[in-house]
């Protein structure tokens, strides 16, 4: 009888730890991290711009420079990857309280609380959610390059999430736009 009742209230305690995908979870700290970028980009002054080179010469024997703006400047970009992930510990595991679909999501936006913590239930985590920034540094270790690639030369910052999340990392599953009549 104890024996049962112990078993029943380890299974308690692990249940949400084991509750979810591990690949749900990937793809929405994938999510959260390009968002992130896309914060930190979009927050640098347009009108800052830097002087790049590279090594090659023209036909005059001068090295070639071109002005970028500094937000997407690659100097910037790996800036940006190396301190992006520590800002995952300001974020949480939660379930919709509608339909129980997983979110990764901030505590904080703009300095409030967020306010999408009333439509949630926060999912508690034994490791206080280190694995998110576990995931999080896992994802940029993977892409670093390419995610610099494509934030330097996306126009359409509208996309970008998709682009990397589902077409270059495939962390994210593709999503069916059919419709059948």
């Amino acid at each position: 009888m104890f024996f049962s009742k112990y078993l029943c209230m380890v299974f308690a305690l692990l249940m949400p730890c084991i509750a979810f995908d591990s690949s749900n979870l990937k793809c929405e700290v994938c999510c959260r991290l390009v968002e992130e970028i896309q914060r930190n980009v979009s927050s640098v002054d347009p009108t800052n711009i830097v002087q790049v080179s590279n090594f090659r010469l023209d036909g005059n024997g001068d090295q070639i420079k071109q002005t970028v703006p500094l937000a997407r400047s690659q100097l910037y970009l790996t800036e940006v990857m190396d301190s992006v992930c520590e800002k995952m510990n300001d974020y949480v595991r939660a379930t919709f309280k509608k339909n129980g679909t997983l979110t990764v999501m901030p505590l904080i936006i703009d300095g409030k609380m967020n306010p999408l913590m009333s439509e949630v239930d926060v999912v508690q985590d034994s490791d206080l959610n280190k694995s998110l920034q576990y995931h999080c540094e896992d994802i940029v270790d993977d892409i670093e390059e390419d995610l610099i690639n494509m934030i330097k030369s996306e126009d359409d910052d509208d996309h970008i999430v998709h682009s990397i999340c589902t077409n270059v990392m495939k962390l994210c599953p593709k999503k069916n736009n059919k419709v059948e009549l």
